[in-house]
């Protein structure tokens, strides 16, 4: 089917609509250019994004609709599996690791647990370009989570359980509620009584604080949980952003000069089964890191295509994720009723790691036997994030992204299991983690470098050989972030769409 050429009415063209996308596209508009954002997951069916008056809407994975829209596709090791294009998740399972992302207009945002935190490393941003302050991108911090309404979580919170009543303080205990907790995008409401109430912001989007029994990784269908949807493309659509859910971009070649220059965003739109084109004189990939990558493999290896990047889909990691559940039979508490997370903690002599938990709040929805939910209630879902060294490589191959990485030679998964054991001795509840490595925080491949043989981009985001291309998703992130990565790519998204703004 021949494409649609569709006119060049677009300064910048963002392909996916993450932390990475909304906050370019957001940051654009505010600057007087026109933004067309092409996202391959629909709207979710959301309070806020109806307040928004979006029409075409796609229910979140609760109760009946987990069995049709929990996942996207499965990628095994020798079949791909297209499930449904409205479906939430998309798996894919490679030697070593198994990565899982969400799709969605909100990218992770619709997904993730609500966590703000920098990078682990104080020197995160130092040295990765000579011309790069770490300064310009950490500045950003602070906005960000003022304009997602992070709080810390504390004692006085009226949380129906949280870190301090799952590990109260004792003398000689080796676990610990963090001091500091980490910031949360979330309405916690201020009284009990006050849970699941509706309020409105000054740009009319609705919201309701969180009543405790859902906002998980299934999705915040009363938006307590901040996801960039609602916070970031609401206050610029219609006023410099256009956002084109449900369509994939599959290449995005050199326009010739007499057709204009910039670059030809080839896409297909899912809804209407049309292929279509557009041209804009800069590009921003932001489509999550694996995606991002296959793009930039799928575009280079054309006639005609992309400029070749040296650097690409080297240092890839998964940022030492390891996923376990906590068997708490004992619990006050059922999982259900609980916050997107209860907290971090730490143990002793593990302190290079960060650790968290929660609930499971919404799965009660679902359609499982009896057994099985009274089980899953007295259960917590664990993460210990430890960061991994980006010895990973990634490489395409018949249109399939491919990924070589040995967690064997990760010190981070083995430290983490470690204290996990210290943590199951210490409570006296069983905790079991996953055998092999499970991420939702995959990095690198197109990552910050010195030079074309060190990155893929430069200290702007600009991709080597292929000016006005740039890179401000996961995929950019120069080293593991050893915690929620949100944060640091939302400032690195800043931080290049300023840049933009000013070389314009």
């Amino acid at each position: 089917m021949p494409h649609r050429l569709e006119p060049a009415e677009f300064d910048v063209v963002t392909i996916g609509s993450g932390f990475g996308g909304s906050v370019a596209a957001n940051r654009l508009a505010h600057a007087g250019k026109k933004v067309l954002v092409l996202e391959r997951g629909p709207w979710r069916d959301s309070l806020p994004v109806r307040s928004m008056g979006i029409e075409r809407r796609s229910p979140f994975p609760y109760g009946m609709k987990a069995v049709t829209h929990l996942l996207r596709a499965l990628h095994l090791k020798r079949v791909s599996l297209s499930l449904n294009k409205a479906g939430m998740y998309e798996f894919f399972s490679f030697p070593g690791i198994s990565v899982l992302v969400a799709s969605a207009v909100g990218g992770g945002s619709t997904a993730y647990g609500g966590l703000l935190e920098a990078p682990r490393q104080a020197a995160f941003w130092n040295a990765r370009h000579p011309d790069l302050d770490p300064a310009c991108i950490e500045t950003y911090y602070d906005k960000v989570i003022a304009d997602m309404g992070g709080v810390r979580l504390d004692r006085e919170h009226p949380l129906p359980q949280s870190v301090w009543t799952h590990f109260p303080d004792s003398p000689g205990r080796l676990c610990h509620a963090a001091d500091p907790q980490p910031h949360m995008a979330l309405l916690i409401p201020p009284t009990a009584a006050e849970a699941g109430a509706t309020v409105t912001s000054a740009a009319g989007v609705q919201r309701q604080y969180c009543a405790f029994d859902g906002d998980s990784f299934l999705g915040s269908r009363g938006g307590a949980k901040a996801s960039v949807d609602f916070i970031y493309l609401a206050p610029v659509l219609g006023k410099g952003a256009t956002v084109r859910d449900l369509c994939q971009v599959s290449l995005i070649q050199p326009a010739r000069p007499v057709d204009g220059g910039g670059y030809l965003v080839h896409f297909d739109d899912l809804a209407s089964k049309t292929k279509g084109v557009v041209r804009a004189a800069r590009v921003i990939l932001a489509a999550g890191t694996l995606n991002t990558q296959r793009l930039l493999f799928a575009s280079a290896s054309q006639v005609g295509g992309l400029q070749a990047m040296p650097a690409l889909g080297r240092r890839f990691g998964g940022n030492g994720d390891l996923l376990a559940l906590w068997n708490k039979d004992a619990a006050g508490v059922s999982s259900f009723v609980s916050p997107p997370s209860q907290g971090a903690f730490t143990v002793a002599g593990y302190e290079d790691a960060t650790f968290g938990f929660g609930g499971f709040p919404g799965l009660d929805t679902l359609p499982l036997p009896g057994f099985a939910r009274r089980q899953l209630a007295r259960k917590f879902l664990m993460f210990g994030i430890g960061g991994d060294s980006g010895r990973a490589t990634a490489s395409a191959a018949d249109g399939r992204l491919r990924i070589d990485y040995d967690a064997g030679r990760e010190l981070a998964y083995g430290s983490i299991r470690d204290a996990l054991r210290v943590l199951s001795e210490e409570s006296g509840a069983n905790v079991w983690a996953l055998k092999k490595p499970l991420t939702v925080h995959p990095w690198g491949g197109a990552c910050l470098g010195s030079d074309a043989q060190q990155g893929v981009v430069d200290q702007r985001g600009e991709v080597y050989g292929n000016p006005g291309l740039f890179v401000t998703d996961g995929a950019a992130l120069p080293a593991a972030p050893g915690g929620p990565p949100s944060l640091a790519i939302a400032a690195w998204a800043h931080h290049v769409a300023d840049g933009m703004t000013r070389s314009a």
